[in-house]
């Protein structure tokens, strides 16, 4: 049985100082703000909390107050209790382990730029040949999305210049540096079976105030493309998530 118990002030700051990182709450302004987004915030940042929840190994009373004392008591006792006990953590934890079985592994790779062109009648002839270009034996990456009217471009830094020398550069729209992406490989034969998978993927680095970039979606593969300085957050996210 996890219990925590805080009670005097001395106590209190010192709760604060320990566990508010770990719970992942912060203490910026918002009125907004309830108890229960808060006590979902906690609930899902933490595999272990939701695990002992659900297995009723979780003092819940212990975890409203140590969530009070990491948000500096901006909620009530009792209704942080309240949206403990009215957490859907079963099926949460049903859902959780679903995509956990989904995803086989997952891979980071950094220093990707990308790039968005004008699409015209001529791309796809030189993005032919950029493509030769790219040593994938050394695990270089292309991405190419295609639209209507422009197509964006994922590749490592160190190819920019090779693209810039093959793509006119009026046709270059704008170009995002420091980038990247986490790598999420899927047991394809899963993956066509699990409703709601890549929403579970998005909810888990929205959860970090990660901004998402872009999204690349596969059969067996997809990229999360985010800014280099979250790269590793991004990461262990989606790693509790795979270990739910």
């Amino acid at each position: 049985m996890l219990s925590l118990i805080c009670i005097d002030e001395q106590g209190k700051a010192l709760c604060r100082k320990r566990y508010k990182s770990a719970l992942g709450v912060t203490n910026t302004p918002n009125s907004s703000r309830t108890a229960s987004e808060a006590v979902r915030d906690v609930i899902e940042r933490d595999a272990a909390i939701r695990s002992s929840l659900a297995r009723s190994l979780i003092n819940t009373r212990a975890l409203a107050r140590q969530i009070q004392v990491a948000t500096n008591e901006r909620f009530s006792f009792d209704a942080l209790v309240a949206a403990i006990r009215r957490y859907p953590i079963k099926e949460r934890i049903t859902k959780a382990n679903t995509v956990a079985s989904v995803i086989l592994r997952l891979g980071l790779k950094n220093k990707l730029v990308e790039v968005t062109i004008q699409n015209e009648p001529g791309t796809p002839v030189l993005l032919s040949k950029f493509s030769e270009q790219v040593d994938y034996g050394r695990g270089e990456m292309l991405t190419i999305i295609s639209g209507v009217r422009n197509a964006l471009i994922i590749i490592d830094s160190s190819n920019l210049d090779k693209l810039r020398r093959i793509i006119p550069k009026k046709c270059v729209l704008s170009v995002i540096h420091n980038l990247a992406a986490v790598i999420v490989t899927f047991d394809t034969e899963l993956a066509i079976k699990t409703s709601g998978l890549i929403a579970a993927i998005t909810t888990e680095i929205a959860i970090e105030e990660i901004s998402i970039i872009d999204f690349v979606p596969g059969f067996e593969e997809a990229y999360v493309i985010i800014d280099q300085k979250d790269a590793v957050r991004a990461y262990q996210a989606l790693e509790r998530l795979s270990a739910a």
